[in-house]
């Protein structure tokens, strides 16, 4: 019963995440479609050019809004964990959680938004009108190689990464409170 429920509780809380992060992309792309061209790849950002003013404004708030949503998604998910588990449950459970929720998330990032939505569907507000049709929007390639650089994939060395921050927050709280 404990794991299964450190495992629920991950994938709810990694959907929750996945559904504010892509609210969040469409509401940045309807205000400005080129505020995420930096994630792109080089062809599409060479063929646009520089963003617009309003692009990288919006990319700045698009950034401060990801960077509080995910800490305070991390703070209520691992007090919800913690009632659910009654109490002080210490650095090991509060690691699994962070690690697969932020796994979740990563894959969903990638299946949905990366492959899905951004490579087949290609909505106007993620596709600027000057880049519309280049063949570098369906490369899937691009964002497994996005995700998995070499030669240190550091974008997977974050995911237990993330999940030994929260551990070790979650640590430290109990400890001193």
């Amino acid at each position: 019963m404990f794991w299964s429920t450190v495992l629920l509780s991950s994938l709810l809380y990694a959907l929750v995440i996945f559904v504010l992060f892509s609210g969040l992309l469409v509401v940045g792309g309807l205000i400005s479609n080129d505020s995420m061209l930096h994630d792109y790849p080089p062809a599409i950002q060479e063929r646009h050019g520089p963003k617009t003013p309003r692009g990288a404004r919006v990319a700045v708030w698009m950034s401060i809004v990801v960077a509080a949503m995910f800490i305070g998604a991390s703070v209520a998910g691992v007090a919800v964990l913690r009632d659910q588990l009654g109490g002080d449950i210490g650095f090991r459970p509060v690691f699994v959680f962070g690690t697969v929720a932020f796994f979740i998330f990563n894959l969903l990032d990638l299946f949905v938004l990366d492959w899905w939505l951004f490579c087949r569907v290609q909505p106007r507000f993620l596709v600027p009108e000057s880049t519309r049709g280049m063949a570098e929007y369906r490369d899937f390639s691009f964002h497994w190689k996005v995700m998995i650089p070499k030669p240190v994939p550091w974008p997977l060395l974050m995911i237990p990464g993330y999940g030994a921050i929260l551990g070790g927050a979650s640590l430290l709280f109990e400890t001193l409170w």
